[in-house]
């Protein structure tokens, strides 16, 4: 389902994947904004493990 688009509008709008979204269902929408959501907690949560182990090496 990613597919790798390069903005082209001068204010760096990426109209494909505008376009990707808009052909999604509202409740597609929604599943996507999760997963997304869901991703970004954890990266939070393994970021200070990350920076503990940075600290040790």
């Amino acid at each position: 389902m990613v597919k790798e688009t390069k903005p082209k509008d001068p204010l760096g709008v990426d109209k494909g994947l505008v376009s990707m979204f808009l052909k999604m269902s509202p409740e597609e929408r929604l599943q996507a904004n999760d997963k997304a959501v869901r991703t970004i907690m954890e990266l939070k949560k393994c970021l200070p493990a990350a920076k503990n182990q940075q600290a040790r090496t």
